[in-house]
């Protein structure tokens, strides 16, 4: 059964009925070519910043010059797209760029255009205002040196260049003082070589220096006494190779060149690529090779410890060939190297890879061919699969599944095991992977709406119940006692409508279907009175539509039924509480689904008698066409999963209760299938649980309706490996920093070696998510440590329970609930008026994150109904607001502020 035989809907499912084969094999991950830099650059830096952008600067532009470059540019993988941001104040390149633990980032050294060619000098980016800022010169110059954060939160720098040949002193950078230090002198001349932070806080420096003599020495610096002691030396001279702590504590080295003697008179040297490795043990200070050797001898590769343990080489030099395209696995459980057939796109050396967070990893820039690129390329290993978990107590299909603040997940009503509407309710439990029944809701009810509230409660409200009854009545379910109480009943039935919360903490119900067929009429629940108040009508009557709060706080609404496929949308504005029409979809839809993605567009899939998937641009109002689904889909649904991509699952294609599911990346606009559900699955219901799994549960047919499927995006991290949230601020109030606590904040490495190469990413970075709307954002960072983080003080986002998850080197923790308090706005006094060319500037300050409307009038005799409405005001800042009126320029005119 696909819908009730009552249902209004029910013959469009018939009509959209499809005869098409959907099996298709899981797709192996690979590179796929991103959006290219505004820059061809090699010898950069990449820095994955607090707020999941990646900051790439400095660099040469040109193959076969000396010449740097002092721009930036900022890579978003919500968007898959570079933008410039603030140039440095100098040029430079062979730079190390460092993210401390205040969110900034210090880049050093490095060589420069003008004499003194080599650098002792620093700057600082800001994140948050994308501007550079010079801070104190080192001591000395250093180029092709490394840069290593400390656990202190300081910065060791050691070895490269400077005019007189090589730097034997380190320095210390204090972020407190902005002051560096001298720090010990190095036993050895290093240069192109490694350092790795090791689990006792020393670090390990190797490789690089003198490549005509003895196998290459290491040393250790220890920050306790700030002394450099000789370690084991490798086997190998090696200069230009990566070096990787493992989750054992031991260090890979692996490739590099050497030079060898190929003539004795006159004495002839040549470069050889390497392909040995060697493991480095802290715990005997001695070094051993790998059982076997890479597949060919690289250096400047890049090193990417991979969330699962595993280590990833990508692309390098090798000697004769040049430039590589090849990529290759380094497993610590075997100790063995392991050939991939994903190679890069485009061969290249000189290159950087950051890991982002949920493991996909990003290459920027390099050489190719003699020519510097601009290329960049994501690679994505996870490998999504489904398990079973505990059997649903009841039969379900068009239910509604809620994740509660405590974590678990409740299911409501839907078509129950006598095939007809349900009262039941039933709750799961991640931890255990099981069901229990919960008390009954007080009406059977399927096809109704569920709303997780500000206060914790859940609002029901609508749906469609026995013998033909469309309704309108509304419960409350109070997690915390386990009850259910009727509330104030809607002002009109309705079956799938759609039920949004808005950012002042009410309830948006519109449309749907009732025995007068679809509705266009909307209403407002206020959970504060337990009151519904009718608001402006849609412009169209619509049901089996989709409502999606965008990140402006208007919603939008997209396609229905009414008698035929809807592709019309509009916009609900909750300050005027009026529809705007907005450019219709390019094709019609019911039983889709709508998805708000991280860059703020909205994706639609499904409900058409195609694949076509659309995209709404809330910045330009229109519609794009993005890439295409492997199948056809109704009823399905679609997921945003916490490395950006949206899992779609199940669905219906016609003859077919589907197994298959996909996954979309906004970033590249490509769909690949990922594993298959073990049960196909219509109307079923689908949860995002805090440890990033996502709970799919009933569906019509056999035996999808008891039974429930978790997708693990698959990482394959081991759980001790996981950052641990122990405390939160919640509630939270907007304007205020969110502090979290817990442990492993920094992971299990900090990258691949410290030079400009290495793009540590062993740091917390936090995601905020909203429950409702799925809207997402990463938080600027004020400080951070190895236990504890705070963000810049939260305000655009809006109020209700959002996921807070921490990421460390791609691994996540699992999430927590933030609750998200709805702001109380004050009586507004405007100040700091503005002549501008046209009109008038006003200001006010309120509460942080409310909303306010403007009405404008020249008498004020008139009624209020009379007064004209003014465009929305703004909050430019927290708590501070202002709107403009472009009519203000004679004479008196008189402006009331208000709150919805």
């Amino acid at each position: 059964m696909k819908t009730h035989p009552g249902n209004f809907l029910a013959l469009a499912l018939a009509a959209l009925a499809l005869n098409l084969s959907v099996t298709q094999p899981a797709q192996a991950a690979s590179w796929v070519t991103n959006g290219p830099m505004v820059t061809a650059r090699y010898n950069h830096t990449a820095t994955l910043l607090s707020n999941g952008k990646v900051l790439v600067a400095g660099g040469v532009t040109n193959y076969g010059t000396t010449i740097g470059t002092s721009s930036a540019e900022l890579f978003d993988p919500a968007t898959g797209r570079w933008t410039t941001t603030g140039a440095m104040t100098t040029s430079r390149y062979d730079h190390t760029a460092t993210l401390l633990p205040n969110g900034k980032v210090l880049v050093a050294g490095g060589y420069g255009n003008d004499a003194p060619y080599y650098l002792s000098s620093a700057e600082i980016y800001d994140p948050a205002t994308g501007t550079w800022t010079a801070t104190a010169p080192m001591n000395g110059a250093h180029e092709n040196h490394t840069a290593t954060l400390l656990r202190s939160g300081k910065v060791l720098v050691t070895g490269g260049a400077d005019s007189e040949g090589d730097n034997l002193v380190s320095e210390l950078y204090d972020p407190a003082t902005g002051t560096w230090k001298a720090s010990g002198t190095m036993k050895s001349a290093f240069w192109d070589h490694t350092a790795t932070l090791l689990t006792n806080e020393m670090v390990l420096i190797a490789g690089g220096g003198n490549n005509y003599g003895p196998p290459s020495r290491a040393e250790l610096y220890d920050p306790a006494t700030e002394t450099w002691t000789e370690t084991g030396a490798m086997s190998t001279n090696r200069s230009s190779p990566t070096a990787t702590l493992l989750p054992n504590g031991t260090v890979l080295v692996a490739g590099g060149w050497v030079m060898v003697q190929i003539q004795t008179n006159p004495p002839l040297y040549t470069s050889v690529s390497l392909s040995s490795a060697e493991i480095y043990d802290p715990t005997t200070g001695n070094w051993t090779a790998t059982p076997n050797t890479m597949t060919v001898g690289r250096n400047w590769q890049t090193a990417s410890l991979l969330p699962n343990g595993q280590v990833l080489l990508a692309g390098g030099f090798e000697s004769g060939p040049g430039q590589l395209s090849s990529v290759e696995v380094y497993d610590p459980n075997f100790g063995s190297w392991l050939a991939s057939t994903n190679a890069l796109n485009i061969a290249r050396w000189g290159h950087t890879a950051t890991l982002l967070p949920c493991g996909r990893i990003l290459v920027t820039g390099g050489i190719n061919l003699n020519c510097v690129t601009n290329s960049t390329e994501l690679y994505d290993y996870a490998n999504g699969t489904w398990t079973n978990t505990g059997a649903l107590m009841n039969r379900h299909n068009s239910q509604t599944s809620t994740l509660l603040p405590d974590g678990k997940v409740l299911i409501t009503g839907g078509n129950g095991s006598n095939s007809g509407p349900t009262n039941s309710t039933e709750i799961y439990e991640p931890a255990t992977g099981t069901w229990t029944s919960s008390p009954a809701m007080n009406t059977n009810r399927l096809s109704h709406t569920a709303t997780l509230l500000p206060n914790g409660k859940v609002l029901v409200a609508g749906g469609y119940s026995d013998n033909g009854v469309y309704l309108n009545s509304a419960e409350l379910y109070d997690p915390y006692s386990r009850t259910w109480k009727l509330t104030t009943a809607l002002t009109t039935d309705r079956m799938y409508p759609t039920a949004t919360l808005l950012s002042n903490g009410k309830v948006l119900v519109a449309g749907g279907g009732n025995n007068s067929g679809p509705v266009s009429s909307a209403e407002l629940y206020d959970p504060a009175t337990e009151t519904w108040v009718v608001t402006g009508s849609m412009t169209f009557p619509r049901g089996g539509h989709t409502a999606t709060m965008l990140m402006d706080g208007k919603v939008l609404v997209a396609g229905g039924y009414d008698g035929s496929l809807i592709s019309t949308a509009e916009l609900y504005d909750s300050v005027t509480g009026t529809w705007i029409p907005v450019p219709s979809m390019a094709k019609g839809r019911y039983g889709h689904t709508a998805t708000l993605l991280p860059n703020g567009k909205v994706l639609l899939t499904g409900g058409t008698f195609d694949t076509l998937a659309e995209l709404f641009d809330p910045t330009t109002r229109q519609w794009i066409v993005t890439g295409s689904m492997t199948s056809p889909r109704h009823w399905h649904t679609a997921t945003l999963l916490n490395n950006g991509k949206v899992l779609v699952a199940g669905g219906y294609n016609g003859p077919v209760d589907l197994l298959s599911t996909e996954l979309y990346d906004p970033a590249t606009e490509l769909w690949t299938l990922t594993g298959a559900m073990a049960a196909g699955r219509v109307g079923h219901s689908a949860t995002a649980l805090l440890d990033g799994k996502v709970l799919v549960a009933g569906g019509s047919g056999g035996a999808a309706r008891s039974s429930a499927e978790l997708y693990d995006v698959g990482l394959g991290y081991t759980n001790s490996w996981q950052p641990q949230i122990a405390s939160i601020t919640s509630p939270l109030s907007l304007g205020n920093s969110l502090v979290i606590t817990g442990s492993q904040f920094r992971g299990i490495s900090g990258g691949s070696c410290g030079n400009s190469q290495d793009s540590s990413t062993d740091y917390p970075l936090v995601q905020l998510r909203r429950l409702d709307n799925e809207q997402t954002e990463f938080l600027l960072t004020t400080n951070w440590s190895t236990n504890s983080f705070t963000s810049l003080p939260v305000w655009n986002f809006p109020p209700g329970y959002a996921l807070a998850t921490v990421f460390v080197n791609g691994i996540q923790s699992t999430s927590s609930i933030v609750n998200i308090s709805v702001p109380v706005p004050t009586a507004p006094t405007l100040t700091g008026s503005q002549k501008l060319t046209n009109g008038f500037r006003f200001a006010f300050t309120n509460s942080v994150g409310a909303l306010f409307g403007v009405l404008t009038t020249t008498n004020l005799a008139f009624p209020l109904s009379q007064w004209t409405a003014l465009g929305g005001v703004v909050e430019i800042s927290p708590g501070q607001f202002q709107f403009t009126d472009p009519e203000a320029t004679n004479g008196v005119r008189f402006y009331r502020a208000y709150a919805p």
